[in-house]
């Protein structure tokens, strides 16, 4: 067995043992989970400029939920979900940057985190 298989080997038997490796464009997101905290998750982010010319942040949740962002600079973000439940819905939320220079959104009495 060359160097190159046993090095690829051990890289899946290594990510089998400790469960997938997260997409290249896997973003960290943090969700409310109704106990007054919120929990760490992956979620996909992209980047991108909309036909606008806005910056928005494409956004699919552990949950498969598709969303776009656009962040204003009155600390204002419209969320414009894309699928899942809330398809076509769109929602204005409040956000800002916490110390981890995370935007911290807030919906209501939801809040998420997210960090792109």
């Amino acid at each position: 067995m060359n160097l190159k298989a046993l090095a690829l080997t051990s890289v899946l038997a290594v990510g089998g043992i400790f469960g997938s490796v997260a997409p290249a464009s896997a973003g960290t997101c943090w969700f409310e989970n109704y106990s007054g905290s919120l929990s760490p998750t992956y979620c996909s982010t992209y980047v991108r400029i909309n036909a606008n010319g806005h910056r928005v942040v494409d956004v699919v949740d552990y949950e498969g939920t598709s969303m776009t962002l656009v962040f204003w600079t009155d600390s204002s973000v419209e969320i414009l979900y894309t699928n899942g439940q809330y398809n076509g819905q769109r929602v204005v939320a409040t956000w800002y940057f916490d110390d981890d220079g995370d935007r911290r959104i807030y919906v209501g009495d939801f809040e998420m985190s997210l960090r792109v």
